[in-house]
């Protein structure tokens, strides 16, 4: 604490307005671990109605969204990277420059994350996995607020070069698993192949117990930041959940996050840290129907498409949170989207002056939705890209579409007329009008205004793909 605190409560404690115990937790800053999975969609988890008809159980996950807020209506960008990008930054990808999984994009040094707000806050913060939010020193993890990182900058891919005889033939140096412990430093820990990205989450899970045990016993709230590699392909599961379900490999993988998410979990517990710690569970796009569909159909639940695609079964994934005491156990339909954790966890932390004034955020505060002390969230709308393009928009129930991409291996169409559905009736989008209940309202009044404002928005702030480093919109 700082002085005047530790006075202040010391003078409470002697007058009698709280006791000892009271004034220790008062200041105490609550842990944050958020699990990050991996092109998984809702009908992957069985608190979605998903996963059984996978050959799948999921158990555990089913338990944690009993005890927290279980979101069926939480939405995310249509690619790892935008994904990754808005969670840290509270900003949408086109504004970051972090447009697309391929590689090339990167965040500048002038974007500041949640990591980097934690970090003043005292947070003891690591990442654990993909990155994919810049390859070079400058735009790593450690350089963007978290004091450790191990895991990889790119993409799961990259594991099967090793093994692939055409890859062996050109001599290529293959990709590594990466390492670093301050801003700058980086190194290349093993080479990357099939057989470590089948294990890695152990090293993983073991890594993060360890920070959690050296966080406790320095006294510091941590923020664990934790990517499990699953459901990305290669497909591998562990040893010990081969054939574990029903599902074939895709099933097991399942199962497998749903026990490594149990042990970070029994791990909060063991050390005491269950009440005061916020654990989020989150996924950050559809799974991928595009190029391993047998065995992964019937993913996205009830909505259509996933991985790559512009249809919901890709933007609206699992959602979950948790915070003993806090956070009031439910389920809601009420709209949030990815940009929302940064400035929702500043508040939550009880620091909302850490939320950054001299940019654009495009996140809103959710705390007080979240923790039930409101019914209905602070969003009714948010704005949907592919790539750098502006493809449409969420607007309660109903969604515009001005372009359509159907899977990863499809090109991106622009549509003659806009297309509009209503999801509340229409889950399946394939009737984009019913001239029965006309939804054109929603194109004019809605829509258009929003995209004129957003691109009015963006001339002034926005980071274009490939920025360098040093680039700030505001220096132009």
């Amino acid at each position: 604490m700082k002085t005047n605190t530790i006075l202040a409560v010391a003078f409470l404690c002697m007058v009698g307005f709280i006791d000892a115990a009271s004034a220790q937790t008062a200041d105490k800053k609550p842990n944050i671990l958020y699990f990050h999975v991996d092109n998984t969609s809702v009908g992957d988890w069985g608190c979605y109605g998903g996963a059984y008809p996978l050959g799948a159980k999921t158990s555990n996950l089913d338990r944690f969204a009993a005890e927290g807020l279980k979101l069926t209506n939480y939405n995310v960008e249509s690619q790892c990277t935008p994904s990754r990008a808005a969670l840290m930054t509270g900003r949408y990808s086109v504004r970051t420059g972090c447009t697309t999984a391929l590689p090339g994009a990167g965040l500048v040094a002038w974007e500041v994350t949640i990591a980097d707000k934690l970090k003043e806050l005292g947070y003891n913060s690591a990442c654990y996995g993909k990155w994919h939010m810049g390859e070079d020193v400058g735009r790593l993890p450690t350089d963007k607020g978290f004091n450790y990182w191990y895991g990889l900058a790119g993409t799961w891919d990259v594991a099967a070069w090793p093994d692939d005889p055409w890859f062996k033939k050109e001599e290529f140096e293959p990709e590594h698993m990466l390492e670093s412990k301050a801003t700058g430093d980086l190194r290349h820990m093993k080479v990357l192949d099939k057989e470590v990205r089948r294990n890695i989450d152990l090293e993983f899970l073991d890594k993060a117990g360890r920070w959690m045990e050296d966080s406790k016993a320095k006294d510091k709230p941590f923020f664990i930041y934790f990517n499990h590699s699953n459901i990305h392909f290669p497909v591998l599961p562990r040893k010990e959940y081969e054939h574990s379900s029903n599902g074939g490999a895709v099933g097991d993988c399942v199962q497998m996050i749903d026990g490594d998410f149990k042990v970070l979990l029994d791990k909060l517990d063991a050390l005491g840290l269950r009440e005061n710690t916020i654990v989020i569970f989150a996924g950050d796009n559809g799974r991928d129907t595009s190029f391993h569909g047998p065995g992964n159909r019937g993913a996205s639940g009830h909505w259509r498409g996933g991985y790559f695609s512009t249809s919901e079964g890709n933007n609206r994934t699992a959602g979950i949170i948790r915070w003993p005491g806090k956070i009031q156990p439910r389920t809601s339909d009420e709209m949030m989207h990815i940009t929302d954790w940064f400035p929702t966890l500043m508040h939550m932390v009880g620091h909302p002056e850490k939320v950054p004034t001299d940019r654009v955020l495009d996140g809103v505060d959710q705390s007080a939705f979240i923790t039930g002390k409101q019914e209905h969230s602070n969003r009714d709308s948010f704005m949907m890209f592919f790539d750098t393009q502006l493809v449409g928009m969420r607007f309660k129930n109903f969604k515009v579409l001005t372009h359509k991409v159907e899977d990863g291996a499809s090109p991106i169409q622009k549509l003659a007329i806009p297309n509009i559905f209503n999801l509340a009736v229409n889950p399946d989008e394939d009737t984009a009008y019913n001239y029965d209940e006309p939804s054109s309202w929603v194109l004019y009044k809605v829509f258009m205004p929003a995209a004129r404002k957003l691109q009015e928005s963006l001339q002034k702030d926005s980071v274009h793909f490939g920025a360098p480093l040093d680039f700030n919109p505001y220096k132009k």
